[in-house]
């Protein structure tokens, strides 16, 4: 079972970034989101792992000069007060517009920003409306940021998510064509967001024309991917695995408790972690 328990202080489903210059990112972070550092190490292979809080979310940030993995930019989305001041907010601390704010996202406010390291922040004020997505059938407290995946098949890798690694679909909105044009689903009390966007390229196939991607591909790591909490991390492995998923480090016990990694049917990565009662590595 897939949920339980979590580090103190974190959800379910945590977004790991990796940028090129951590403290310029964390302090864009401070000025935008209102972040605050909670812990600092050295990551894997050379690089920083950092781990900060905004609202009642964890985020972790890796990468810099000796890092060997390259950034690859993600799209996150939060839930908050004030869209408009946070807009300003990220702005002023270096971010570029990609959606002003108006009524986007089926909410009264919306908006979105690219930061610095290319990464798309999207944000907006929750409005309970008829058509809104069913809440959890148990209560959970959800997290201010969700991790955004776009996918070249998005109705396909949500029926894949919850047969390898056991998540629960919220909801699944279809263009007339079939194609995803959002998807939620859930897993503890963390939750994900997928989409099918015109002309994206998912990572396995980029790194088929790509020769930088082969290379930092060729890692074990999880670069700019999405750190879940479960219960029996073996038994979670078995299950991703008979699913199809490549497995790119077994279960193995490491200082926070005991871990995997893995690479769903599109290339994108995921680690999942037991008992963590530790700070991770990358």
């Amino acid at each position: 079972m897939i949920g339980r328990p979590t580090r103190p202080g974190f959800h379910t489903v945590t977004p790991y970034l990796i940028v090129d210059d951590v403290d310029a990112y964390l302090t864009f972070l401070q000025q935008a989101f209102n972040a605050t550092e909670h812990f600092r190490t050295g990551g894997a292979g050379g690089g920083m792992h950092v781990e900060v809080r905004i609202g009642d979310s964890m985020v972790m940030v890796g990468g810099g000069a000796q890092s060997p993995v390259e950034p690859m930019p993600a799209m996150l989305f939060l839930y908050l007060e004030d869209v408009d001041a946070v807009y300003h907010a990220a702005l002023a601390a270096g971010a570029t517009s990609v959606l002003e704010p108006g009524p986007n996202f089926g909410e009264p406010r919306g908006a979105g920003t690219k930061d610095p390291a290319g990464n798309d922040w999207y944000f907006a004020v929750w409005h309970d409306r008829p058509d809104a997505p069913p809440a959890s059938v148990e209560p959970h407290p959800e997290g201010d940021v969700t991790p955004m995946l776009t996918y070249q098949d998005g109705a396909r890798a949500m029926d894949w998510l919850a047969e390898a690694f056991g998540f629960q679909e919220v909801t699944r909105w279809l263009d007339a064509a079939g194609t995803l044009s959002h998807g939620e689903m859930r897993t503890g009390n963390g939750r994900i967001m997928l989409a099918t966007v015109p002309g994206y390229e998912n990572p396995k196939r980029h790194r088929e024309q790509c020769s930088s991607a082969r290379a930092w591909s060729s890692q074990p790591w999880v670069i700019d991917g999405v750190l879940v909490h479960v219960e029996d991390v073996d038994e979670h492995c078995a299950r991703a695995q008979r699913a199809g998923a490549i497995i790119l480090s077994t279960p193995m016990d490491d200082g926070p408790g005991r871990l995997y990694r893995a690479e769903d049917l599109e290339g994108h990565r995921w680690m999942f972690l037991q008992r963590a009662k530790t700070h991770l590595r990358q």
